[in-house]
C-alpha cells in the first residue's frame, strides 16, 4: 500500500499516484492516512484552515511537536497568521529585489569555481547557493555558510523531519545541540546589538523587532523560524535548482528554447515546480467532521494533500506528464500551497532558480554541459522531498567540440 512517509517509494510513485487519482479523489493509504490525489479537493483542503490543522506539520503519524518548536508550516491560526505576517515582513519582495546583487556574484563566483571538465552541481552549486543567500539574507557570518548548510543537511537526512528526534535527543534543541546553539548565540548576539542602537536590517533584526499580539517573539519561537528558514534554502529552493538543471542537461531542446525565449525560464520554473514538485506533499490534521469529494472524514484522522498527485490531474493540466513552455496555467501549481499557507519564501526560492539558471546559461556555451555517461538519477533521501541527489556532469569547451 502506497506509504507517502516512505522514502523508498514516494518520490518515484508517478505511476502509482496516477492509478490513485483515476480511483478516487480521496483514498486511504498506509496507516489509515487519507489521500487527497486530485487538484480541486487538495485546493479546498488547503483553503480550509478551521477544518484541517498545521499543527503535525510532516511529521509521521502520532508524532506531537511543542508550540514553542513548531516551524510556520506547523502552526495554526490565529497564531499562524501573525508569525507569518512577520515573515512576510522580513522577506518582503524589496528585500528579495535588493538581494539579487548579492545572489548573482554568489552564483557567478561558484561557477568560476568549478573544475575544468569534470564536476558534481548539486553538491558545488545547487546546495550552495541556496544556502550562501538565506545566510546573507539573516546578515549571518557568510564563513559559517559551510558549517550551516553541513547542519541542514544533517538534519533533513536524519530521523528528525519525521519523528522530530534523534538518537541524541527528542526536539530540534536536543537532537542538534551544535545547530541550535549556534541560533540561539545569533539572536542574542543580535539583540544585544540592536538593543545597543546599532542599525542592523537583515532578516533577522527583522524577525527580532516585529511584534505579535504586541510582544516580541519569544527566543525558542524565533530558533524554530531561522531553523525553518535555514532548512528551507537547503529542500525547497536546491531542489528547485537541481530539477531544472537536471531537465536542461536531460533534454537539449529545453536548453535551445530557454536561450533562445527570454520568457521560456520563467514557465521553465513554473513547469519544474509542477511536474518535479520539490515538497510532495502536505500534511494536516482533521480537526471536525467532514467530507472530502463526498466521503466522510472524521476528527483525528490524518490527511495528507497530495501536491505531486494534484500537479499532474488531468482534469486541470493538458497532457501533464509532459514538461511544456507553452502550458498557460503552469503558475497554478500547488507546490507552494494554497490560500493562508501560500509558502512565503516562495519569491526567494524562484529569484534564486532564476539567477541560478540563467547564469548557468551565460557562463557555458549551448550543448556544453551534459550529465556523465552512465547517470542514474538518485533522488536526495528526505521522504517528503524531490531532487537529485547527484548531478555529476561533463564540460565540453567549444574547442573540444569542433
Amino acid at each position: 500500500m502506497f506509504d507517502p512517509f516512505d522514502a523508498t517509494r514516494s518520490r518515484d510513485a508517478w505511476v502509482e499516484l496516477q492509478r490513485l487519482r483515476d480511483e478516487a479523489a480521496l483514498v486511504t493509504v498506509a496507516n489509515d492516512l487519507r489521500y487527497v490525489t486530485r487538484y480541486a479537493e487538495a485546493r479546498a483542503v488547503l483553503r480550509d484552515t478551521a477544518t484541517f490543522s498545521n499543527a503535525s506539520g510532516m511529521k509521521a503519524p502520532g508524532v506531537e511537536i511543542p508550540l514553542e518548536d513548531r516551524l510556520l508550516g506547523e502552526l495554526d491560526p490565529p497564531r499562524h497568521t501573525s508569525v507569518r505576517r512577520v515573515i512576510l515582513t522580513a522577506m518582503t519582495p524589496k528585500v528579495v529585489l535588493a538581494a539579487e546583487p548579492f545572489i548573482e556574484a554568489s552564483a557567478a563566483s561558484l561557477i568560476d569555481a568549478l573544475a575544468h571538465d569534470r564536476f558534481d552541481f548539486v553538491a558545488s552549486y545547487t546546495t550552495v547557493l541556496p544556502n550562501r543567500v538565506t545566510v546573507h539574507l539573516l546578515g549571518f557570518d557568510s564563513a559559517e555558510s559551510d558549517q550551516l548548510a553541513r547542519w541542514a543537511k544533517e538534519l533533513m537526512e536524519s530521523t528528525f523531519p519525521a519523528l522530530n528526534r534523534t538518537e541524541r535527543g527528542v526536539g530540534f534543541a536536543a537532537a542538534f545541540p551544535e545547530f541550535a546553539g549556534y541560533i540561539d548565540a545569533r539572536i542574542a548576539e543580535r539583540s544585544e546589538q540592536l538593543a545597543a542602537g546599532e542599525d542592523r536590517d537583515d532578516v533577522l533584526a527583522r524577525l527580532i523587532r516585529l511584534e505579535v499580539d504586541d510582544e516580541p517573539l519569544p527566543p525558542q519561537q524565533l530558533r524554530a523560524l531561522v531553523r525553518n528558514l535555514i532548512t528551507g534554502g537547503l529542500t525547497t529552493t536546491s531542489q528547485l535548482l537541481g530539477n531544472l538543471l537536471y531537465a536542461l542537461m536531460s533534454r537539449p531542446e529545453l536548453e535551445r528554447a530557454m536561450r533562445r525565449d527570454p520568457h521560456a525560464l520563467a514557465v521553465a520554473i513554473e513547469e519544474s515546480l509542477r511536474l518535479t514538485p520539490p515538497l510532495l506533499f502536505l500534511a494536516r490534521g482533521c480537526v471536525r467532521e467532514t467530507e472530502i469529494a463526498g466521503c466522510p472524514v472524521h476528527a483525528g484522522e490524518r490527511v495528507v494533500v497530495g501536491a505531486a498527485s494534484a500537479n499532474r490531474d488531468e482534469r486541470v493540466f493538458d497532457d501533464p506528464d509532459e514538461f511544456r513552455l507553452d502550458r498557460e496555467n503552469a503558475d497554478q501549481h500547488l507546490t507552494f500551497g494554497y490560500g493562508a499557507h501560500v509558502c512565503p519564501g516562495a519569491t526567494l526560492a524562484r529569484t534564486v532558480a532564476r539567477i541560478g539558471v540563467q547564469t548557468v546559461l551565460d557562463r557555458f556555451g549551448e550543448g556544453a554541459l551534459r550529465l556523465e555517461p552512465g547517470f542514474v538519477f538518485e533522488q536526495v533521501p528526505t521522504y517528503f522531498e524531490h531532487g537529485p541527489r547527484r548531478l555529476p556532469v561533463v564540460h565540453t569547451p567549444p574547442s573540444a567540440r569542433d
